[in-house]
């Protein structure tokens, strides 16, 4: 869920998976884990992360009822 969001965030910046990527200093294999959630994010890369993406930590966690 929280790749989800990510990707989600991403997108809504107009970001591409290889500019963050690059930004997080990781392969775009091991970026794409990330968005798919087949890996476990630490908190320091997450903080990283959001920073890249423009967004906050709790919009990670919230819940979209549509």
């Amino acid at each position: 869920m929280v790749g989800l969001k990510i990707k989600e965030i991403r997108e809504r910046n107009n970001l591409s998976r290889e500019y963050v990527a690059i930004q997080m200093e990781m392969s775009l294999s091991q970026y794409s884990k990330i968005e798919t959630e087949n890996v476990d994010l630490k908190l320091s890369k997450l903080d990283k992360l959001v920073k890249i993406i423009g967004a906050k930590k709790s919009e990670l966690f919230t819940l979209d009822y549509k």
